[in-house]
C-alpha cells in the first residue's frame, strides 16, 4: 500500500508540472483546455492517494488494536511509544 502511495503522489507531481506548464502556456495564448484536463489529472491522483494512505491508516490501527488485545490476553506486555 505505501509504494502504490508513493507512485501516485509522484504521478501527481507530474502530472501538476505539466498542468503548470500548459497554464503557463495558456498565459501566452495556448489551450485552456488542455491545461485543465491536465490540473485535473493531477487532484484525482493526489485524492486518490490521500484515500488510500487513509485506508492503509485505518487497517494499520486495527491490526495494531487486535495485536493488543493478544498481548494482553497472553500476558504479554504491550506499551506504546
Amino acid at each position: 500500500m505505501t509504494r502504490i502511495t508513493i507512485a501516485l503522489i509522484a504521478l501527481a507531481m507530474v502530472l501538476l508540472f505539466v498542468a503548470y506548464g500548459k497554464g503557463i502556456g495558456v498565459i501566452h495564448g495556448g489551450d485552456p483546455l488542455g491545461h485543465m484536463y491536465w490540473a485535473t489529472g493531477a487532484l484525482m491522483a493526489a485524492l486518490l492517494a490521500n484515500f488510500i494512505a487513509i485506508a492503509h491508516l485505518a487497517r494499520s490501527e486495527r491490526m495494531i488494536r487486535q495485536l493488543r488485545e493478544l498481548c494482553e490476553k497472553n500476558g504479554i506486555p504491550f506499551e506504546e511509544p
